[in-house]
């Protein structure tokens, strides 16, 4: 199976939640991708991997320690799901840290979903008020990842 596009993937999950379906699977000569519906939280299954995001998990996360500050801070989410990696590589530093002024468009993270290393954008300017979510950790579709001091 050539490899799928994120974007592809959070289509189809709308249309089971839209529909109400249980299960999609795409198929090819070597690999199948079956896409389940768990209670509306869609659950992605390769062949040889499988991958489950539970509430509890996530719950159980370390977050950073908060900035201080008196102003309003704007969350940034995921539009995926995927594992959260705040560096581009382990031997390197990360992305952002708090307390970094941060702009519209500059790499905050990468979310790998199926194999696919995708940077994520800042849609705001400002500085890293808090990181809510731990380097390799999963995150969710619409989870905050980060709050944003916006300047």
């Amino acid at each position: 199976m050539k490899e799928v596009e994120t974007s592809y993937i959070e289509k189809i999950i709308e249309i089971m939640k839209n529909n109400e379906l249980t299960e999609v699977t795409l198929e090819d000569t070597d690999k199948s991708l079956i896409i389940k519906n768990n209670g509306y939280k869609p659950v992605i299954k390769e062949k040889e991997t499988q991958v489950k995001i539970k509430e509890d998990i996530i719950a159980e996360q370390k977050k950073e320690e908060p900035v201080e500050t008196s102003k309003k801070l704007t969350p940034i989410t995921s539009n995926m799901i995927g594992l959260f990696f705040s560096k581009p590589s382990p031997n390197e530093k990360p992305f952002v840290k708090v307390g970094d002024e941060i702009k519209e468009g500059q790499v905050i993270c990468i979310i790998e979903t199926i194999k696919l290393m995708n940077k994520i954008t800042s849609e705001i300017s400002g500085r890293v008020a808090e990181i809510c979510i731990e380097d390799g950790k999963p995150v969710e579709y619409g989870q905050v990842m980060m709050y944003v001091e916006e300047n």
